[in-house]
């Protein structure tokens, strides 16, 4: 099978950015990476063990979960497994969930955040259509799970993930939401994306979708050259470091961004001098 691309617009402007995100609704959500020439790709992919995700991502789920019972108490403990790999997710171990937010500026803080400020440099800002990717995944698995999916009015909930993640082999990717997501989670916007097995890559899975994928993924170039201007953007919307990830860490890093970010002395006397002019009498010969 021919494999299908997805979109590539390539922006020149933040401004150009903040108009073209117009055209998307809230079906939509959004990825930000530090490259335009990184491609999607799960915690799970990026490990050593690629070739025998299949046969031990069960086992290392198992194991997380004997483990992780020492150090949660009772009430934070999952109770489904989206609720277990979010979690692990969250705490840096490999999964077959990708987080995107539903956010197009949280996803540009995440994409610009770290990005070298170089005129050769570019970011990506993915966006998907996710409720066009839920209608074609359940499309895709109505023959096998049928019944379940009926059960569950064509929601892919906790009770149905668990079973396509223990009995699902077709390549494909869907969202899923976990009914209680942590705080960061919550404040970010976070929705996963999950693939249907952990043996191919996201971006082969994707191809499920096939001539539609065109339609339903869009990367978002744009030069990384307007870091700063785009960080400062963001902080006047409220959106770093430690409003994102609201503990100490967060706090002390959103400090250091800050004034990475900040004006030098001589944009701020160029200002100065703009705005001193603009306040001048016209002149009346």
């Amino acid at each position: 099978m021919k494999e299908q691309p997805f979109s590539t617009i390539c922006l020149q402007s933040w401004q150009e950015f903040k108009d073209y995100i117009g055209i998307f609704n809230e079906n939509w959500a959004f990825r930000g990476q530090g490259h335009s020439g990184w491609i999607l790709n799960t915690a799970i992919e990026r490990t050593n063990f690629i070739n025998y995700h299949h046969a031990i991502e069960a086992e290392f789920v198992a194991e997380f979960q004997r483990g992780a019972r020492n150090y949660l108490s009772k009430d934070d403990t999952p109770q489904h497994l989206i609720e277990w790999l979010a979690l692990m997710q969250h705490h840096g171990a490999p999964t077959r969930l990708l987080d995107l937010t539903k956010s197009p500026f949280i996803a540009a803080y995440f994409a610009f955040e770290f990005s070298p400020v170089h005129q050769d440099h570019s970011i990506g800002i993915w966006g998907i259509n996710v409720n066009y990717l839920k209608h074609r995944a359940i499309e895709f698995l109505s023959e096998e799970f049928g019944e379940a999916l009926t059960k569950n009015k064509n929601l892919i909930n906790e009770q149905l993930f668990e079973k396509l993640f223990y009995e699902n082999n077709k390549n494909l990717v869907f969202p899923v939401e976990p009914f209680s997501m942590n705080r960061r989670y919550s404040i970010q916007q976070s929705i996963f994306l999950s693939t249907g097995t952990s043996h191919e890559t996201f971006m082969n899975q994707l191809q499920f979708l096939g001539e539609d994928l065109e339609k339903t993924v869009v990367k978002m170039i744009l030069p990384g050259c307007h870091r700063r201007e785009v960080m400062r953007d963001l902080q006047q919307m409220n959106l770093h470091r430690a409003s994102l990830f609201p503990d100490l860490d967060g706090y002390a890093l959103s400090l250091r961004l800050r004034y990475d970010n900040m004006k030098s002395p001589w944009e701020k006397k160029e200002e100065e001098e703009l705005k001193s002019k603009s306040q001048e009498y016209p002149f009346f010969p």
